[in-house]
Formats: C-alpha cells, sequence, structure tokens
C-alpha cells in the first residue's frame, strides 16, 4: 500500500477574498451605465468613474485566487497517478456546462426582448458561445477554460529548478511579448485570451507553491504594497491618457509604461486583498462572527453570483431606468445592492439543490 499523501489544509480566509472581489464585480457592472451616462468632468461622473476604474482588478483578482488555489492542492498530486484525468473531469465539466447553460439562457433572452425568435439564431448562438459574448462577462469562462487546458502542463514543468525558481520572470516575459506581437499584428478580444492576464496568474501560482513562506513576506511588506497600490492605481486612472497622448511620437515607450502601470496596479491590489483576507479573515481575527459568516457565504457562492448579476441588471435596467432617470445616481446604487443580493439569495437556494451545479458549478 502506498503511504497516504498529505494534502494542503484548506485556506479558510479566501472566502473572504472572494466575497469582496465578487463584490467589486458586480460595482463595476452596476456603475458602467453612470460612467456612459453623465458628462465628463462632472462631480457624478468623476465619482463613478473612480470606483469602476479602481475595481477592475476583480476579474485578474479571480483568475489570481484561482491560480494560487490550484497549484496550491495540485502540486502534492503531481506524484499520483490519474490526478490528471481527475482534474479535468471535476474542473472542465463544472465550468464548462454553467457556461454553456448561461450564455444559452442570456442569448434566448436577449433574442425575447428585442422581439426576435432565438431559435433561428442557431449558428449565431454558437458564434457568440465561441467567443465568450453571448453576454459581456461570459468573456471570463474563454479565460479560465484556457487557463485549465494548460494547467497540467504548467504545472509538470514545477518540477524543473530552473523553472520554479524564476517562474514569475517566465510569465512577465509572456505577457510582455504577447503585448508587443499585438502591437505588431493587431489582432482582436484581446481580453478573451489567456496571455492577456499571465503575471497575475503567474504570481498566483508562485505564491501557491510557496504559500506559508510568501504570506510572511507579503504581510512583512504589506505598507510596500499599499504604496504600490495607490500610486500605481492614481497613475493608471488619471493619468494613462496623458502619457498615451505625451508620448505618441515614441509608441514602444508608450506601451512600456503602460504596461508597467497597469499590472503593477492589478497585482498590487491582487496581493493586498489576499493580505488583507489573512489579516482579518482568520479565524482569531474575526471580531464580529455574525459579519464573518455572511462574508463566508458571499465568497462560497461567487461563482454562483457572477454568473446571476448580471440578469439582474438587464431587467433592472429595462424596468426602473426610466422611473429613476432624476435620481439616476440614487437607480445605480440600488441596481448594485438588488443584484449583489438577489443574486447571492438565488446562488445559494441553487446550491442546496442536487442539479444546482448546472447553472452554478461546483
Amino acid at each position: 500500500m502506498s503511504p497516504p499523501v498529505n494534502r494542503p489544509q484548506r485556506i479558510e480566509y479566501l472566502d473572504l477574498y472572494r466575497a469582496i472581489a465578487i463584490m467589486a464585480v458586480v460595482a463595476i457592472h452596476a456603475t458602467s451605465t453612470a460612467v456612459a451616462h453623465y458628462p465628463r468632468n462632472t462631480f457624478d461622473h468623476d465619482l463613478f468613474y473612480f470606483w469602476n476604474t479602481f475595481l477592475q482588478f476583480a476579474v485578474p483578482a479571480f483568475l489570481f485566487l484561482s491560480s494560487l488555489v490550484l497549484f496550491y492542492n495540485y502540486s502534492a498530486k503531481l506524484s499520483e497517478k490519474g490526478w490528471i484525468v481527475s482534474f479535468y473531469k471535476k474542473r472542465m465539466f463544472y465550468i464548462f456546462v454553467p457556461y454553456v447553460v448561461w450564455s444559452l439562457i442570456y442569448f434566448m433572452i436577449k433574442k425575447w426582448l428585442s422581439g426576435k425568435e432565438p431559435l433561428e439564431s442557431s449558428l449565431q448562438f454558437v458564434e457568440q458561445l465561441m467567443l465568450g459574448t453571448a453576454h459581456t462577462h461570459l468573456y471570463f469562462f474563454l479565460i479560465i477554460l484556457q487557463f485549465y487546458i494548460v494547467f497540467p502542463w504548467i504545472l509538470s514543468l514545477t518540477k524543473r529548478p530552473w523553472f520554479r525558481r524564476y517562474m514569475p520572470l517566465y510569465f512577465i516575459a509572456g505577457q510582455a511579448l504577447f503585448y508587443a506581437l499585438y502591437l505588431k499584428f493587431q489582432f482582436e478580444r484581446t481580453g478573451s485570451l489567456l496571455p492577456s492576464y499571465l503575471i497575475v496568474i503567474g504570481f498566483g501560482a508562485w505564491i501557491g507553491l510557496n504559500f506559508e513562506w510568501m504570506i510572511k513576506k507579503m504581510v512583512h511588506y504589506r505598507y510596500l504594497l499599499l504604496a504600490a497600490l495607490l500610486c500605481a492605481g492614481t497613475v493608471s486612472i488619471y493619468f494613462t491618457v496623458d502619457i498615451k497622448t505625451t508620448l505618441i511620437e515614441w509608441p514602444m515607450l508608450t506601451f512600456t509604461l503602460v504596461f508597467l502601470i497597469r499590472n503593477l496596479f492589478t497585482l498590487s491590489a491582487c496581493l493586498m486583498l489576499l493580505v488583507m483576507s489573512q489579516r482579518v479573515g482568520t479565524r482569531e481575527q474575526r471580531k464580529d462572527y455574525k459579519v464573518a459568516r455572511l462574508m463566508d457565504s458571499l465568497g462560497t457562492v461567487a461563482f454562483g453570483v457572477f454568473l446571476i448579476h448580471p440578469l439582474v441588471l438587464l431587467f433592472w435596467r429595462r424596468e426602473f431606468t426610466d422611473d429613476l432617470a432624476r435620481h439616476f445616481s440614487l437607480g445605480v446604487v440600488l441596481s448594485y445592492i438588488v443584484a449583489l443580493l438577489l443574486s447571492w439569495l438565488c446562488a445559494v437556494g441553487l446550491r442546496r439543490l442536487k442539479w444546482g451545479w448546472v447553472l452554478i458549478g461546483r
């Protein structure tokens, strides 16, 4: 009989990480209409623009966390037989099926709302399914599916000392090369391609492989991370356009600066969110147990909330935008609260059903 494999302990505060990240995702989608609605250089526009832009780290944060958890959990399984088959069966099945189902739901509802017959556009549905365009948030599934496809190969490379030791550098170089190719060939839909997120995925993998040591280092340097977040965030939000305008005659320099600033902002936000979750989310640090349970509940069903909340926003904007036209900002805030709470309740209910995984995964 082979000796038992030591399983890594569950990281209890990652549900808090997921909860904060999904709240940010819902806020991005809820405030997007306000950014487009208000004239530029007005208080309302600037307020919603700040939050909508600052919270853009949220989707990369989920990719960062997915990478961290996978490498943390599966690094101990490299020596096991059949782990790759088990991985694909679990991860691909519980992600791909909800993606297809929700793509069909959003496709049919949008056709119905526009007065068209959904069944007459089957080829269009297949195209949207392949591109992740059935609704604005579904591109995320194409990214995560791409990541799952290459994950076993990347994990196998971690057995090589030359790769494991300098892992973040390889991912930084890979993403930089991808964007350099984009400058030359101008291919479309880069936001749906995995190479656009190699830096957060690479750092997530590195932390997952060296978790305890890396957490201690990040906590020790938390103020440096916070300073990087504030500086890079300020430049990314308010000065990126100025950089592009000022350095228009030097496209490679412009590309390099924007690339460094945006990725420093995104990565430092992911790291600070992890540090903050660790500092306040462990059992010893929790001061309000009821609030902690609520946040854990939200984090547990974050995937379902991600899938459902755009549907709530879709009907909210259709039914209530005109009624709240005089109080547009209030309507945006209410849309956020309703979308978050209603999708949360639906996800909790679906999770208790035997077939609920079809809609919210597992």
